[in-house]
């Protein structure tokens, strides 16, 4: 049996020609931001735009170039803490009512790197 959110992207995968004529874009909620729902609407050509879970586990791409030694080159730096972004790493877009920031991310469930923007709304809600 199919859990929900195999159920949905295995439809949205059915239909995609009918939608890709539409968009090749789909938003969804946080519910979706699993690698079950994104992995296959991405092998399928389309651009998901979401909002992460509360519990997300993401990176920062690692700074370091190659060493030129064997294996695996290291992919990611430290975990993303929201509470103490490191505003270095980002580019910060002027938008009203609060501060956005833009950043290359790696996503931990979803197993990719992923472009994140964070928003610090004026009011103090993250």
């Amino acid at each position: 049996g199919k859990n929900l959110v195999d159920w949905y992207s295995s439809y949205l995968i059915s239909i995609q020609e009918h939608l890709k004529r539409i968009s090749g874009t789909v938003v969804c909620d946080a519910f979706f931001s699993k690698a079950t729902f994104i992995k296959p609407l991405c092998e399928n050509g389309f651009h998901v735009i979401s909002r992460f879970r509360n519990d997300a586990v993401l990176f920062y791409p690692t700074l370091e170039n190659r060493t030129g030694k064997r294996g695996r080159p290291k992919l990611y730096d430290g975990k993303i803490d929201f509470e103490n972004l490191d505003i270095t790493r980002c580019t910060e877009y002027k938008v009203n009512k609060g501060k956005l920031y833009g950043l290359k991310a790696y996503s931990k469930a979803l197993k990719r790197f992923v472009s994140l923007a964070v928003w610090y709304p004026m009011d103090g809600r993250t």
